[in-house]
């Protein structure tokens, strides 16, 4: 076997450092391209949580609240809130605990939820949910309360105009015995001094003070 000439050691270290310079251009593409990868789903994340955002800022957001009513203590209305940024379309509702038999009031609100409808961003629809005859009377069939309950669960389902997130569905618990004490608008002195005329005009700003207030909910 011959010695190895000049030019085989210097061909044998070309091909050496060939091999070497070859593997090292891998190994950066193979760190280029993981690089370019790990940047590609970051950007990508980046959007989903930007679309999201967006969703989430512009999306319609319903709830419903069963408050005092208008109509004055110790009576009930129902009360649905569109406080989101964009309309809520096709928007229906339900109730838990709808009773057997219902009664005027009870068959107005289950209409009422029943009924597809848009809300418009800011706006609100208030029913009358519950009355109640007060202590010691009645109604005229001898009962004391007419509607629907002082709990269950009221279920706002409604979409949305953006095909991202199209349907909506939440729960939202009637707890008017749970809820602590409810203030009530102040109505003012009673007026016992007045008579005639001014009585009957002071009483009407009472009314006025008492709805004022209650709109404010």
């Amino acid at each position: 076997m011959r010695e190895p000439t000049f030019t085989d050691q210097v061909s044998a270290w070309s091909e050496l450092t060939g091999t070497v310079f070859s593997f090292l251009v891998l190994l950066i593409a193979l760190a280029t391209w993981r690089t370019a990868r790990q940047a590609l789903r970051a950007s990508r994340d980046a959007n989903i949580q930007t679309k999201r955002d967006s969703i989430e800022q512009t999306r319609p957001y319903v709830y419903a609240e069963v408050v005092p009513s208008l109509a004055g203590s110790p009576n009930w209305d129902v009360r649905v809130v569109n406080v989101g940024k964009s309309a809520a379309l096709d928007l229906r509702l339900d109730y838990s605990d709808w009773p057997e038999r219902p009664d005027d009031i009870a068959q107005s609100v289950r209409t009422f939820f029943t009924t597809a409808r848009t809300l418009a961003p800011g706006s609100s629809i208030r029913a009358m949910w519950r009355l109640e005859s007060g202590p010691d009377s009645q109604f005229d069939d001898g009962t004391v309360a007419a509607g629907l309950g002082k709990n269950g669960r009221i279920t706002v389902a409604y979409r949305s105009s953006d095909l991202e997130a199209p349907h909506y569905s939440d729960d939202f618990h009637v707890m008017v015995e749970d809820s602590g004490l409810w203030p009530i608008p102040e109505a003012g002195p009673s007026g016992h001094r007045l008579s005639g005329d001014k009585l009957a005009f002071y009483r009407l700003g009472q009314s006025i003070a008492r709805a004022i207030g209650e709109q404010r909910r």
